[in-house]
């Protein structure tokens, strides 16, 4: 879900690349596999499976850089949503109409708390969503404040029929 500092301000995400160099990159690979762990924990990890020593006051300069860089953006627990009672999600294709901008638009389905991920894309259909719903009468309230927003002429829906893989980690990229 989508955290309520960026819903609220209705900015853009920055997609500015931040240089990254191999303990930056180290780190965020393994933060990604534990993100509880600690700055000792993630010392002995680095030197143990990669050979780096780093001190404690390193790593932690560049945990708090990369976080003021927007790097890292939160720490959370990954949650199998069907186990705590979600039973639907519902994927929301948007078509807009030029009434009011795709960034507006955009902007007011943020504050959505219901909407997971939200994408610009590209096709008729410039908008994409995902949300999870506990009941199909969750997805009739979602859509009815989705088909309120200003601009949006068409909405196609698809629910998922089957999780298969819902991996939010990436492989972080080694520099050319």
């Amino acid at each position: 879900m989508m955290s309520k500092t960026s819903a609220q301000s209705g900015k853009a995400i920055s997609h500015e690349k931040i240089d990254l160099d191999e303990l930056d990159r180290k780190i965020l690979s393994y933060l990604q596999e534990d993100g509880k762990a600690s700055l000792r924990k993630i010392e002995k990890h680095l030197e143990q499976k990669y050979g780096i020593k780093s001190s404690i006051s390193a790593i932690k300069n560049h945990i708090e850089r990369l976080t003021n860089q927007g790097v890292i953006k939160d720490y959370i627990a990954v949650l199998d949503c069907c186990k705590i009672g979600y039973r639907e999600m519902l994927l929301l294709f948007i078509k807009v109409n030029s009434s009011v901008s795709i960034k507006d638009t955009l902007c007011q389905l943020q504050t959505i708390d219901a909407i997971n991920a939200i994408y610009q894309v590209s096709g008729n259909q410039p908008i994409f969503c995902m949300a999870k719903c506990v009941e199909k009468e969750n997805q009739i309230d979602l859509l009815e404040k989705v088909k309120k927003i200003e601009g949006i002429e068409e909405i196609t829906t698809q629910v998922v029929l089957q999780k298969v893989k819902e991996d939010m980690r990436v492989s972080i990229p080694t520099p050319h």
